[in-house]
């Protein structure tokens, strides 16, 4: 890009991060507001926090800007995302800031997701269930969200070169022929989001009697539920992508995918967790965040984002509990921060760490450990933990 164009991209995508923070800074405040509005009743605290908000409204802007600014600056500017060598479509500057616009939405859902979790513990649905389905919708409307990764491309008439491909479930897509559509693959899918909807999502209105309404009023109250909602729109994208096909369906199994191991992940690494302390290790919100992380990132890079998350949290928590002696941690936030990190940085971490999905057997070895050095770190914590604190 020229240097005009260039600088007005940049400034664009500041007034883009600037009212971005502004709606994430007005999400939050409502969103703690009605979970402190569900613990306590006392108006003082409550006008407390309103206040606080209106002191820091000026700042999620300007943060908000500041990071669409280095987003676009790094991905588009800079292409930090691709191989240096890579060439193609993929590599064009409309490619790269559609795939960077895709990246400041998903880490405006991982902030919010940060910032409630590091205030009250908890990782409300009201966050994830839309963030999944604004990535099922980005994954189809805009595949070229997905991670590029390198594949060489073979030529009759002269050398092969590296063309910027589109990381899905099962490798690059050009090069893996991850573009079907049977009906192997239509079930695989489908079957998926509906297990992710009956187990990650959780009824927002408060349900009354239903034995006194009529057939008419029951109808009603299941459309104004938004989970139900969430469930017909997530099925009717599925339906219509899979009737385009291609790349787009490509893209939204690659998500789907990503949604399942992600959310299986933490699953079982809370099941071992919690064993290993003796009582629940991690929320169910945990769970779905990790599955939004997948849908938008695809299995492959959630897996290295949980890798990460784990020593970012347990490094974390020894140093909180060592200097304030605080027991509980989320661990939402350490894994928001490696799911950033690992976007960044994703051109370095697959050129260095590709090798291990080439191995199906050496990557559940690998995922065995993780999960199994999770849980004897977590007791090896809490033995510290009883040991040091009748001596504070």
């Amino acid at each position: 890009m020229s240097s005009g164009a260039t600088l007005l991209v940049l400034v664009l995508s500041g007034i883009a991060g600037g009212v971005a923070g502004f709606i994430l800074h007005l999400f939050v405040s409502w969103l703690l507001e009605e979970i402190r509005i569900a613990e306590i009743s006392q108006s003082s605290q409550l006008q407390s926090s309103r206040k606080s908000g209106t002191q820091n409204v000026m700042l999620a802007v300007l943060l908000g800007g500041l990071a669409a600014v280095g987003v676009v600056w790094w991905e588009v500017v800079l292409k930090g995302l691709l191989h240096q060598h890579v060439i193609g479509p993929s590599a064009a500057s409309p490619t790269l800031f559609l795939r960077a616009g895709g990246h400041v939405i998903f880490f405006w859902f991982l902030a919010a997701a940060a910032w409630v979790d590091i205030r009250y513990r908890v990782i409300p649905d009201v966050i994830t269930t839309p963030g999944v389905i604004c990535g099922l919708i980005v994954m189809a409307v805009f595949p070229e969200c997905l991670l590029p990764v390198p594949a060489v491309t073979e030529r009759s008439y002269a050398a092969p070169v590296l063309i910027a491909d589109f990381l899905v479930a099962w490798g690059p897509l050009n090069a893996s022929g991850a573009i079907s559509s049977g009906i192997q693959h239509v079930v695989t899918t489908m079957g998926t989001f509906i297990l992710w909807w009956f187990a990650c999502t959780s009824r927002w209105r408060i349900q009354e009697n239903a034995m006194s309404l009529g057939v008419a009023q029951r109808a009603i109250r299941w459309i104004k539920e938004p989970c139900n909602i969430v469930f017909v729109a997530g099925f009717v994208i599925l339906s219509v992508v899979n009737s385009y096909g291609g790349m787009r369906w490509a893209a939204t199994q690659s998500g789907m995918i990503g949604l399942a191991v992600s959310a299986g992940i933490i699953w079982v690494t809370r099941a071992g967790a919690s064993a290993a302390l003796g009582r629940e290790a991690m929320g169910m919100g945990d769970v779905t965040l990790m599955a939004m992380v997948g849908i938008w990132l695809g299995w492959q890079p959630a897996v290295l984002v949980f890798f990460l998350a784990t020593f970012i949290g347990l490094v974390h928590g020894f140093i909180q509990f060592f200097l304030h002696r605080e027991n509980e941690l989320p661990f939402g936030p350490s894994l928001c921060l490696a799911a950033v990190l690992i976007t960044l940085c994703w051109q370095f971490v697959w050129s260095r760490f590709s090798f291990v999905f080439d191995d199906v057997v050496q990557l559940g070895s690998v995922l065995t450990l993780v999960v199994l050095l999770t849980a004897v770190t977590l007791f090896i914590w809490r033995w510290v933990r009883e040991k040091i604190q009748p001596m504070a």
